[in-house]
């Protein structure tokens, strides 16, 4: 790719989009990454229609110009809005925002790249439709479409969100547009109801790949239920974790379709949402085990907390909390009950205390109430401020957050872990061992994605102003998943400096390289992002 074929091509999407929707990187908030990533981006294109998309791509193949498609660019941890590789021309998707196709009676509705959960949340209070939104702890900001093309999940009914997608529109490498079969047939209600189609199903190989631009989904959406009732447990004693383990996925098989998913954090992960870090007591950025103690006891933290919630009529709901007495009771130290109003009343209470107990009280009850509002489908910043814990920066009052922007350093490290007592345990265990030895705080989350597996999320937090840090949280990340591969814990989704790796291990069947070669020769399309080129050989 040569400086004439990019300023060709620069030239021909001005003619296209206008002046005003061929930026200079810039101009925009794209080039910041939590990870510390810097990549050199020629120009940010800002189509407003899957046409605009199309002809984008027309002119990157015409001159052989890199692009990498993003949908809000808050992809924070794994690499925020830049490519993978350097010269890709970003597109950014944020103007196709349009929701489309609502069916209130049977709950599906679709939506494009730069509607975020905010915005699917307003559009549904609109139409006063009573079902929930697919959030995440991103925030309000983020993509509905980006997150479920990665996979992602949350703790509201439908877990696992790429499930919920029924249909999916991408414009191809070539730019043509790929539909689905249902509707190339004229079925275009029926394939918004049922997901696998006619024929091979080839939407998912649009996850996690570089195949083409998905410019709309159709999702299916959770219904609200009756009641929604948070539940929330614990225990001081760290040894019972593997008694807890089988006492987690006891829950979610005994109560399937209630109980959809259970998180469980450690003390530092917990002490992270509810204390300053002390910087003057960390010792190379690291907390020491008696300040850990100290902090956690002046807090109240136990070694593991957990939280869920009931999805269910009232009848169902008051069963619910007896199965979860009987089940979790024996394995923890405490277990609650806290829906709304429970939160309305101590939020009114902490008005009428004292000093420091009023303070503690409010900022107890802030917190449980952004969590129920994430189980009930709205969307909210609460898990955000995990990415400033050890960044030293303070969010603007009433400036939406982002840790990009605003300096944070974070990477995700985002391990698959199964269910089981003795390898949670393992899985502990390489944590706890390897982050302090490259000055980063331990902190754990394990999120059920099936009643089988779990998700870690270890949020790998550093000051990016420090090129220092930011250097051994990369390197931290590279031992965590050299140590998790051997073990076993191998990640669900990778950051834009690790996607290497897919083609680093030696395999008789290429297929996604030779269906990439197949469809995008001229490796014009977000080119590293998970499958790479097929390296030819000679004779």
């Amino acid at each position: 790719m040569t400086n004439h074929a990019v300023e060709s091509a620069i030239r021909e999407w001005k003619g296209l989009l206008g002046e005003s929707g061929v930026v200079k990187t810039e101009d925009t908030n794209i080039g910041f990454s939590t990870i510390g990533a810097k990549r050199l981006i020629p120009a940010v294109l800002r189509p407003q229609c899957k046409e605009d998309v199309s002809q984008i791509m027309v002119i990157a193949q015409r001159w052989k110009v890199a692009v990498y498609p993003i949908s809000t660019g808050n992809n924070w941890g794994y690499g925020s809005a830049n490519p993978v590789q350097d010269n890709c021309a970003v597109i950014d998707l944020g103007g196709i925002n349009q929701i489309s196709d609502f069916d209130p009676e049977m709950g599906t509705v679709t939506v494009g790249p730069g509607v975020t959960q905010a915005a699917l949340r307003d559009f549904l209070d609109q139409q006063k439709a009573e079902y929930l939104v697919p959030v995440t702890g991103a925030g309000p900001n983020c993509s509905i479409l980006g997150n479920a093309l990665e996979r992602g999940y949350g703790i509201t009914p439908i877990t696992d969100h790429f499930s919920a997608v029924t249909k999916i529109e991408a414009v191809l490498p070539d730019g043509s547009l790929y539909t689905t079969p249902l509707s190339e047939l004229g079925g275009s209600e029926i394939d918004r109801l049922f997901k696998w189609g006619l024929g091979p199903y080839l939407d998912g190989l649009f996850t996690q790949s570089n195949f083409g631009i998905v410019v709309n989904i159709t999702i299916a959406l959770a219904p609200c239920p009756e009641t929604i009732t948070a539940f929330f447990f614990s225990t001081k004693d760290d040894t019972k974790l593997e008694k807890l383990i089988p006492s987690v996925r006891a829950v979610l098989r005994t109560l399937s379709g209630s109980v959809v998913a259970i998180n469980l954090l450690n003390s530092q992960r917990m002490l992270s949402m509810m204390a300053p870090f002390p910087e003057n007591k960390a010792i190379d950025g690291v907390l020491p085990s008696h300040e850990i103690e100290a902090l956690a006891d002046k807090y109240s933290v136990p070694a593991w907390s957990g939280v869920g919630a009931i999805y269910a009529s009232k009848e169902v709901a008051v069963a619910a909390k007896r199965v979860l007495k009987r089940i979790l009771g024996p394995v923890t130290d405490r277990l609650i009950f806290i829906n709304r109003r429970h939160v309305r009343a101590a939020q009114t209470i902490a008005q009428y205390l004292p000093g420091s107990l009023s303070t503690r009280l409010k900022g107890m009850a802030d917190t449980l109430s952004g969590a129920l509002e994430i189980m009930h489908g709205t969307p909210n910043e609460v898990a955000l401020s995990l990415a400033y814990w050890r960044s030293g920066i303070s969010p603007q009052p009433g400036v939406p957050k982002n840790p990009a922007r605003d300096g944070c350093g974070l990477i995700w490290f985002a391990p698959l872990v199964p269910i089981r007592g003795k390898d949670a345990r393992r899985y502990v265990q390489m944590i706890e061992e390897i982050c302090p030895q490259y000055g980063i705080n331990p902190l754990i989350t394990l999120t059920t994605v099936n009643d089988r597996c779990f998700d870690s999320t270890v949020p790998l937090l550093f000051d990016r102003n420090n090129e220092v840090a930011t250097n051994r949280a990369k390197d931290c990340y590279r031992a965590l998943l050299s140590a998790a591969q051997k073990e076993g814990f191998l990640p669900y989704r990778l950051h834009i400096d690790t996607m290497d790796i897919l083609g680093s291990e030696k395999s008789t069947c290429h297929l996604a390289e030779i269906l990439k070669s197949a469809i995008d020769p001229n490796h014009v399309l977000a080119p590293g992002r998970y499958v790479s080129k097929i390296e030819k050989t000679g004779a």
